[in-house]
């Protein structure tokens, strides 16, 4: 069901946008502070650690030998993800209609954002216990 619909009358730019039948609810992990490596090489998408949830479902994300324990928080307005379209022209009748246009965009909600995952406390070193060895 599209919200908005191109038109030429206006001269203001709207967008169609469509909600999926499958939309997911997402949620954005903040961490608060900078993280860096020795190198200085970018994280930029690399993988950085594990996210799991305790058994009282607070979220715990380990990044090397850290532990970070953080906490879910509403957001005050959702967020949409969306994914740009292009609509070809199917028929000579969505031309007639005026309801599509040649190489209209759309766009089409995949996803909503309703609560992150805050990471605000500072991260707890894992350490294990070296065990002895015998001979």
């Amino acid at each position: 069901n599209p919200l908005y619909s191109n038109s030429a009358k206006n001269e203001t730019m709207q967008i169609l946008i469509q909600l999926s039948e499958q939309c997911e609810e997402w949620y954005i992990v903040e961490l608060q502070g900078v993280l860096e490596t020795k190198d200085g090489i970018s994280l930029s998408n690399l993988w950085i650690g594990d996210l799991h949830f305790d058994s009282d479902g607070r979220p715990q994300m380990i990044i090397g030998h850290h532990l970070l324990t953080g906490s879910f928080v509403k957001l005050d307005k959702p967020v949409a993800v969306m994914k740009k379209a292009s609509n070809p022209v199917t028929s000579a009748d969505d031309m007639e209609s005026g309801d599509i246009q040649p190489n209209d965009t759309s766009y089409k909600i995949i996803a909503l954002v309703k609560k992150k995952l805050v990471f605000k406390d500072r991260p707890k070193p894992i350490v294990s216990k070296k065990m002895p060895i015998r001979l």
